[in-house]
C-alpha cells in the first residue's frame, strides 16, 4: 500500500489514537476558523482508506468498547474515554473505504442550540459552511481546502 494519505495505512492502536488526536484538532481548529468558535465533540469518525485498514482498524476498536453497526461502518461505544483536543471522546466510527472520502476523518460538534446555530453561522460563512438537507434531518458541514478534516453540525429530526 502506498502513503497517498495521512495516517494511513492505520495498522496498530498508537496510530489510530494519533489519527483521532489529529481530527479532534484540526476540526477544533476549523470550527474556531469558520466560526470563532470551539463546540463540544460527540462523535468522531476515522475513514479507511484500505479495506485491510477497515478490517485491522476494526480489530484495533472491538478491544476498546462494543461495536454496533453504523452508517458506511461501524460504531464503539469506548469503555475508556479518549482524550483529544481537550476533550473526553466516548463514541468512535470507523468508515468503510469510500473513493470520495479522501479526508483523514470527521466529527460532529454539538452547538447545543442547532437552529441558532445555523441562523447565526450559515449565510454568514457561505465559503466554508454548507447545508445538508435529508429527509429526517439535515446537517451543516464545514469545510476548507487547507484542512484534509470535515466537521459537521446535524440537527435533531425535522
Amino acid at each position: 500500500m502506498s502513503s497517498l494519505y495521512r495516517f494511513s495505512p492505520i495498522q496498530n492502536q498508537k496510530e489510530l489514537f494519533a489519527a483521532v488526536a489529529y481530527i479532534a484538532e484540526q476540526t477544533t481548529t476549523l470550527c474556531q476558523k469558520i466560526t470563532g468558535e470551539r463546540l463540544p465533540i460527540p462523535y468522531l469518525t476515522i475513514f479507511a482508506h484500505y479495506p485491510d485498514e477497515y478490517d485491522v482498524m476494526r480489530a484495533i476498536v472491538a478491544e476498546l468498547g462494543a461495536i454496533t453497526e453504523a452508517n458506511n461502518g461501524i460504531a464503539v461505544e469506548l469503555d475508556q474515554p479518549l482524550p483529544a483536543a481537550g476533550q473526553s471522546l466516548t463514541r468512535l466510527r470507523i468508515r468503510r473505504p469510500d473513493p470520495y472520502r479522501m479526508q483523514v476523518g470527521c466529527n460532529d460538534f454539538d452547538p447545543g442550540d442547532y437552529p441558532t446555530f445555523k441562523q447565526h453561522h450559515l449565510a454568514a460563512h457561505p465559503d466554508n459552511l454548507r447545508l445538508i438537507e435529508r429527509p429526517d434531518y439535515e446537517m451543516i458541514e464545514f469545510f476548507d481546502p487547507d484542512f484534509d478534516v470535515l466537521a459537521y453540525v446535524v440537527s435533531t429530526k425535522l
